[in-house]
Order: structure tokens, then sequence, then C-alpha cells
């Protein structure tokens, strides 16, 4: 389209005005709810589960009037459906589809109500159902997007001509961006001639990595007059051959919390603790961070971004079914007989990982159940221990005892279908139901995870994400250093997530490490308030050379136990054997035992060490 623009000052802009779709909106939100309650009611009366194909149901004793319910329902659709035609022009999307397709799944199930138990999936299934598909229109017309190629401003009264490039050129461009993506990604320093260069590997995508570089150039250079050089790695391993090449960067970005450990130990990473104002801004962060970047009482790494397990909850469901909110595992038994006997189950994550359980998954039983990991040398493991098999009678009696589900693809859809209606789970789950489940909104919350009272509930949880760590041959410790404190600052940590937020979306969402950059995060204020609450609960494992042993000999008691039928107590010893050989082989390697014998102690990090200069 043209303007005219007068002499003087001029904005242009666009927006969507969705005041329009008012009433599309409100039917579209009615319809969902109404159904979503009809779903549950559905599953209380037939028990959930496999429904029986041979069961003859007659819904109209149960749900008087549904004829005609189904009929009002198709209407109201109808009607809307022409409205939002009307508004759209008569143009065809993606919303119009949704809608037409819900319209035609509801005329399906109005020809035989009494085969709705059968086909619930086709009323509130996560994808190809009515549900789905008027979430689909709900979400489309709620966020549509607008957007502006480009803006030509000329003078005169006849329009510019603008050539389109000739098809060879557009292959011969195409040819160029193909061959440019298999080269490194990297950005040019920003800073004067002859001033300090920090070279910084980046573990993150394109987009995270567009925007720290933008911020370096417009607050950390100018501000310092170091010039940052950043490098994105799609591959870790990258940092290890890259050390033994001795062409090691200054400083990695975004790497998992194990690596600044196994840095530490050998020598290729800097102990940021020996800088002298580390206490006072390690303080920035939950003490439990700390623990896996530690070795011989000194830090090698900081975390860079912070992960949660909370519980998540229906509360449409648990308010049907007269369930409240579970705070320790022994509340979590006391309410899975009612969920089972209406086809629903309760999810923790060990329940959502294949045959390898990682440490997130079964460390934090040992941890509320106040079970140490390690002997107190470090040369042995102590999950031999009374604490430590009580932590393993609790994770593995939840599924042999109490009937958890063994393997759960997708806690997401389940939730959604409301077949497991409660459990733990992270971030990645948080933010799908954010965004691709418009119909929750506000029949789920959040609540922090349960745990063992030991007087007070103790919630244990993992929950560092990314860490960052400075390589030890870096010729500019100091400027590194300070590098990472502007990084992790709460000023550059809530500027970094806002614009990733405002620039990409929710989709793209992390949570800063730094406690009091989460402040500033735009999270609804219940939802932060369960997050801070289990942050309090942080505790991360503590690492030694053969930790890797300790969590994979774990992971096979459980098989074992659950999977295999075996007792506790054999499954256990066969397994301590194992790790305390590895242990053995592992600590000689590094010079704590020769042959056999303890030479040197090795000094096992725990919570309470890290408090005390923490908390000074």
């Amino acid at each position: 389209m043209e303007l005219y623009l007068a002499g003087g000052r001029h904005t242009l802009g666009i927006a969507v005005d969705v005041s329009v779709y008012e009433s599309v909106l409100m039917t579209l939100k009615t319809m969902i709810a109404q159904i979503n309650d009809f779903a549950l009611q559905i599953r209380y009366l037939t028990g959930g589960g496999e429904i029986d194909r041979n069961v003859e149901w007659e819904i109209e004793d149960y749900f008087p009037g549904i004829d005609e319910t189904l009929a009002a329902m198709r209407e109201a659709l109808i009607r809307e459906y022409s409205v939002a035609s009307w508004i759209n022009g008569n143009e065809d999307s993606q919303e119009m589809t949704s809608f037409r397709t819900a319209i035609m799944f509801l005329e399906r199930l109005m020809k035989d109500p009494d085969d709705i138990p059968k086909k619930l999936d086709l009323l509130v299934g996560s994808v190809g159902s009515i549900v789905s598909e008027l979430s689909v229109a709900l979400n489309g017309f709620q966020n549509m997007p607008l957007t502006l190629d480009r803006v030509y401003i000329y003078s005169g009264e006849a329009a510019p001509t603008f050539k389109k490039a000739s098809i060879f050129a557009s292959l011969w461009e195409g040819i160029k961006r193909f061959v440019d993506s298999f080269k490194p990604v990297r950005y040019k320093a920003v800073g004067s001639e002859g001033s300090v260069v920090l070279e910084v590997w980046i573990n993150r995508a394109r987009q995270y990595s567009d925007i720290i570089q933008q911020l370096v150039d417009d607050d950390f250079t100018p501000r310092t007059g170091i010039a940052v050089d950043l490098s994105i790695i799609k591959d870790e391993q990258k940092l290890i051959l890259a050390n033994a090449a001795g062409k090691s960067p200054d400083i990695a970005l975004g790497i998992s919390n194990w690596i600044p450990f196994e840095m530490g130990i050998r020598g290729a990473a800097l102990a940021l603790s020996d800088f002298e104002d580390f206490p006072l801004f390690a303080r920035n962060f939950m003490p439990g961070t700390f623990l896996p970047f530690m070795y011989e009482g000194k830090v090698y790494g900081l975390p860079e971004t912070q992960d949660f397990y909370l519980t998540f909850y229906r509360k449409d469901v648990l308010g049907m079914l007269n369930i409240t909110v579970p705070s320790t595992w022994e509340e979590v038994k006391l309410i899975l007989p009612e969920l089972q006997r209406n086809g629903m189950n309760y999810y923790i994550p060990i329940g959502g990982t294949a045959s390898s359980k990682a440490f997130m998954t079964t460390a934090p039983f040992f941890f509320q159940h106040q079970a140490r990991l390690y002997s107190e040398d470090g040369l042995s493991t102590a999950i031999d221990r009374k604490e430590g098999l009580e932590a393993i009678r609790e994770m593995t009696d939840l599924f042999t005892i109490y009937g958890m589900p063994l393997q759960v693809s997708s806690f997401f859809e389940h939730f959604r279908k409301a077949d497991i209606p409660i459990g733990v789970s992270n971030l990645a789950t948080y933010v799908q139901l954010m965004i691709a489940a418009p119909e929750l909104k506000g029949l789920w919350g959040l609540a922090p995870s349960p745990g063992v009272d030991q007087g007070d509930v103790e919630r244990w949880q993992t929950g560092s994400a990314q860490a960052v760590a400075i390589f030890g041959d870096t010729a500019y410790p100091q400027e590194a250093w300070q590098f990472l404190k502007w990084w992790l600052s709460r000023e550059t940590q809530s500027r970094f997530v806002f614009q990733v937020l405002s620039t990409y979306g929710l989709e793209y969402l992390i949570l800063p490490s730094n406690r009091f950059a989460f402040e500033d995060v735009p999270l609804p204020h219940e939802d932060k308030e369960a997050i801070r609450e289990q942050w309090k609960w942080l505790q991360e494992v503590p690492r030694s050379p053969a930790t890797y042993i300790l969590e994979r000999e774990i992971s096979n008691i459980w098989n074992r136990i659950v999977l295999e039928g075996k007792p506790i107590r054999v499954a256990v010893d066969d397994a301590v054997q194992r790790i305390n050989r590895e242990i053995l082989r592992k600590m000689e390697e590094f010079g704590y035992v020769v042959d056999g014998k303890k030479v040197k102690e090795y000094d096992i990090p725990d919570l309470e060490k890290i408090l005390a200069w923490w908390s000074e």
C-alpha cells in the first residue's frame, strides 16, 4: 500500500487488534473448558485406562440431554466460524482449518454419542481431537503474527521500480550460503588495536550467541576496553581436544556442569575460588550449585543457567477427585490408589528415562534420606549404608509396590490428556504447557516437589543446567574473571533473558543461575514463588574421578530390582563391589592410591562446607 507523507516527523507502525475476535475467543475458551470437564466426567465414569470395546454404553443415562448439548455446541461453533470467516475476508488460514476440523470431529461424535467413551481421544487427545484443534484456533487468533518485509521511501509522483535478482543470481547466493553453513561461526572482536582480546567459546544455538555478542559490543567492551572474540561450538568434546592440542580458548560458556571438574582435576581449568572477590560474588548463586565444580576445596566453574524439578498438577482433575497436592512421598503413596482407580497415575522423572537413569532422577532420593554417596575418605561408596538402602527402597517401591508407570514417553502429553494429572518435571514441561497447551490455561499449577519428613520436609532436588569455566592456560586470567563477573551479573543476565524472550519468544526461555536476576524474569508471580521455594532445596551431586560408575551402577540397581525382581540387598552388594573397584582404579590413576593403599586424602565436598564460606 502507498501512504503520502507530508513534511515533518512521522512514525510508521503496525499493530494487531484482536478485539474484533472477542466473541470468537470467548466461545472457543468456553467450549474447551466444557469439553475438558465432560472428558473428565467420562474418565471418572469409565474408570479411565483402556476402554473395553465390547462394552455398550447408554450415555444418555449418565448425561441426560447429551444430544441437545452436543447440538448446541455445534451451532455455537458454526456461528463463530462464520464470524471469524467474515473478519478474515473469507480467506483461509491454519486457524480456520482447525476450526472446521473441530466442527467435523464434533459432528462425527454426534452420530453415535454412546460411542464417546470409546472415542475419548477424538474428544481430548493431544493431537487430532476437538480440543487440540480448537486450541490451535484459539492460539492463532490470540497471537496473530504481523510482519513488515520492507519499507520504501521516495519522492516524486512516480513510484520507483525494483528489480528482482535473476534465477541464476539467486542460485549462486544459495550455493554460497550452503557452503558457509559448514564453516565455524565466529564473531569478530570489537575493540581497538593492541587491546586485550578474550577468546570465548559458546556451546549454544546461534540465536543466543547473537544476543550475547550484541551485549558484549554494547556494554562490556565499551566499559572495560576488553575485546571479545566469540565462537560457537556444537560439540563439547572440542574443549578437551583443543586443550590437548594447546589451542584452548580463554573461556567456555554454556557447557555441561561436569566439565569444569574434569578440567580442574587435570589442571586444564583455572580455580575461580583463588580470586580475592570470589566469596562475595559467589553469593549470587544458590550454595548447592557449587558441588559439581569443586575439587580439593577449590571451585573451577560457575553455574550459568538453572533448571528445577517441581510438582505439576491439574487443578481440575485433583479438584474432581478431592485430592490435595502431596508434600511427602508418604502422601504420594496415599493418593496413588485413588488415581489408579480412575485410570490415572503419578509421574516422577525416573519413569521418563530409558534404561539409564541419570543422577538428576536418582540422587534426590539419597539427599532426601540424608544418605551419603561416598565414604568420608572418598575411596569407596556409601550407598550400602542404612540411609542409602532406605533411599533405594523408596525409589524402587514406588514402582514395584505402588504401581507408578515404568516408562512414560512424554509426561506433557499424558498430563495434557489427564491420565497422568500430577507429577514431578522441569522447565521443558513448563515451557511446553505455556506454549502448546492453551486449552489448559488456568487449569494447572506448580508446587514444590515431594520430600521426606525429617522433622522438616526435605525436598532436595538437582537443578543445574549449563556452566562456565576459565581455561588454566589463559594469558588473561584477570580479564577473563572480569568478563565472567559481568556476564553472570544480575544486570547482564536480566538484559539477556529479556532480549531472548522479546526476540524469539517464550519457547527460548532460560532461567539465569543468578538468584537475583531470576527476580527479573517475566513469569507469573505464583510460578516464581514455587520455583523460588524449590531452589532452597537445590543440591547437586559432588564429583570424584569415578562418579560415572556410581551413576551407572545406581541406575543398574534400579533396573535389577524393578525390572528383574532382584532383592535390594543382592542388587546393592553386587553394584558396590564394582563401584569400589573402579573408584580405587581411578584414584590410583590420579595419585591418591598406590599399590592399593591410600597415600593421600580425597576431599569430598558437601553442602555444609560450602555454606561455611557462602554464608560469611
